[in-house]
């Protein structure tokens, strides 16, 4: 298999000037459309996620140290999910085309990328592990069965973990050792499951507290970096909506963070029922939690990026705004501390895609 070079420049939409000054713009990695939202991205760090604001969905990089925003991918397929490797240089992301997903891994830097599954099914929602020696991922029927995954960085050595239901997105414990994932078919109640690293040693997360308010896991969980929470979204029928939860991995110390929807955009139409709240992400020093939230009828046709302290004190701060184009930005993703820093570590990059080039020819 041959390498692909994503091209740099973007295809720019001909609807109208602002739309190609946009376009321009990004093309040079400045924008001034973003000042505000990349200062306060400097505050919380680096952050990938998947945006429609020039058509198609593409990868974009926010970065905390230019305070630029940077167009990664320019592909006619939807390119989405991204999952950052712990060195930070690589992103492994879903790749969708022709109906049919497949696991990239494209390098940040030389934006060369790598095809690691060759599935009929749909392969998706990837997730690098801690350690950098696996990516699990989601393989199936969207809204049937689709089961977890675990592969090696090069896609060798695949192995299935569950074996039955409809299982959402992986995450990884900071040790590598362990996954969690909303299952949402399990012969029971929707519940947040744990595994160990080989798919062994089940068990249903404790949600007691969850039960009391009548509250439905939907949606996607993430586990904190200090490996002591599990951020996760819940419907809580009784309120009519969706909230951004924490539960201690214990099932102790459960705590609603979101208290109400974010400031809506003037632009969009008020007094839809059940705004979703989706894909949880937190920071590298578990401070902060990124969630995707969409008040839309159509689920996502609009929708942005919202960051609030883990501490649940309410204060949602926007980090993305489709205000130009109405975009859906979502699969928010934090860059590991030390993103495109110059170190040792360069030494360990180049091993790494060394070894994910192996077997391309």
């Amino acid at each position: 298999m041959k390498f692909s070079t994503i091209d740099t420049l973007p295809v720019l939409i001909k609807r109208n000037l602002a739309c190609k000054m946009l376009g321009i713009v990004l093309m040079f990695g400045y924008s001034p459309f973003f000042i505000n939202t990349s200062t306060q991205a400097a505050e919380f760090g680096t952050i990938a996620f998947a945006s429609t604001r020039i058509g198609n969905t593409d990868i974009y990089i926010l970065n905390k140290n230019d305070e630029n925003l940077r167009r990664l991918t320019n592909d006619p397929a939807r390119e989405s999910e991204p999952t950052w490797s712990p060195d930070d240089r690589f992103l492994a992301y879903t790749y969708s085309l022709d109906g049919n997903s497949d696991i990239y891994v494209i390098n940040t830097r030389t934006k060369e990328r790598r095809q690691l599954t060759h599935n009929l099914v749909d392969d998706y929602f990837p997730a690098w592990s801690p350690n950098g020696k696996w990516i699990a991922f989601v393989s199936g029927i969207h809204e049937q069965n689709a089961d977890i995954y675990r592969m090696d960085i090069d896609g060798t050595n695949l192995r299935r973990l569950t074996d039955r239901g409809k299982n959402g997105r992986p995450t990884w414990s900071p040790d590598s050792q362990w996954i969690a994932f909303v299952s949402y078919d399990r012969g029971e109640r929707k519940g947040i499951y744990i595994m160990d690293v080989n798919g062994k040693r089940l068990r249903r997360l404790d949600d007691k507290a969850v039960q009391m308010i009548n509250g439905v896991f939907h949606g996607e969980c993430a586990w904190s970096p200090d490996g002591k929470q599990i951020a996760f979204g819940l419907h809580i029928r009784d309120e009519k909506r969706m909230h951004l939860c924490t539960i201690d991995i214990d099932g102790k110390n459960f705590r609603q963070l979101t208290q109400g929807g974010p400031i809506l955009k003037p632009m969009k139409i008020l007094g839809f029922p059940n705004p979703a709240i989706y894909y949880p992400a937190w920071s590298p020093d578990s401070k902060w939690i990124a969630y995707v939230f969409s008040d839309d009828p159509q689920p996502f046709q609009f929708a942005d990026i919202y960051v609030i302290e883990a501490i649940g004190n309410g204060r949602e701060k926007s980090i993305l705004i489709g205000e130009i184009d109405m975009s859906s930005n979502s699969y928010p993703t934090w860059a590991p501390e030390g993103f495109f820093d110059v170190s040792l570590r360069n030494n360990q990059k180049a091993i790494l895609w060394s070894r994910l080039k192996q077997g391309a020819d």
